[in-house]
């Protein structure tokens, strides 16, 4: 159960947000704790009060001081990429702010997101690494990540940087991919039944949907067996 502290703004309720054990609420309630600790400080050596507030979210608007809020309840249960981020913040926006000018909507909604991005909670080049290896291990395409990594609007050469590093223990990632993908959807070799050239044709399509090119998909269907399939799985591992 998450022990409820006294923080300042943004940090307050962390502790009712549902963190999943992943790390990123504890780092956050730490980093508030620590910001907490020097704001005190400064204090006593000032003789200033502790009564009236906390500067770093006193100073902020309302509406920044809620969708950081909504970030840090996010980001402790997700990891995101900060076109994620700011698509959930403005879905929030939207059903809790509509109060607010949308003008003063959308700065905040940037001033979050650069912050979280300047804290390291959003991490753009390490949210397409872990995206990538997640996709390839499920057997997808480089075209389908690519895809996907773009709707994130991750810039193209964090992508294919991600491409390389989730390919780098095999000597031909593609191909590997299209037979775990062959492997999951009992396409070609693994069929569990023997087919005619129209049951070919439809694997073929099948694999083509996925984002594979034709020669990649004539590559897997023209195995004669699971185990000729496993040889060649094992020869591209590095």
């Amino acid at each position: 159960m998450s022990q409820k502290i006294g923080l300042p703004g943004w940090f307050r309720n962390v502790g009712d947000a549902g963190c999943d054990g992943g790390g990123t609420c504890v780092r956050l309630l730490d980093s508030g704790k620590q910001h907490a600790g020097r704001q005190n400080t400064g204090r006593q050596n000032t003789g200033q009060s502790d009564k009236g507030a906390h500067p770093m979210t006193d100073s902020k608007p309302a509406a920044e001081r809620r969708l950081m809020n909504k970030a840090v309840h996010y980001l402790g249960r997700y990891t995101a990429s900060r076109q994620r981020l700011r698509e959930v913040l403005r879905r929030f926006a939207v059903r809790k702010l509509e109060s607010h000018d949308n003008a003063e909507i959308a700065r905040a909604i940037e001033a979050v997101v650069d912050d979280c991005v300047r804290l390291g909670y959003v991490d753009d080049t390490a949210f397409a690494l872990a995206r990538a290896r997640s996709k390839r291990r499920g057997g997808r395409s480089a075209l389908a990540i690519r895809r996907s990594l773009q709707e994130h609007s991750i810039d193209p050469d964090l992508v294919d940087e991600a491409l390389a590093a989730a390919d780098e223990d095999t000597s031909d990632g593609e191909l590997a991919a299209a037979l775990r993908h062959a492997a999951r959807r009992r396409l070609g070799p693994y069929a569990t039944r023997p087919g005619d050239e129209s049951v070919r044709q439809r694997h073929l399509a099948s694999l083509a949907r996925a984002g594979f090119t034709l020669g990649i998909s004539r590559r897997v269907m023209d195995l004669e067996d699971v185990d000729a399939a496993e040889r060649l799985a094992g020869e591209l591992r590095r």
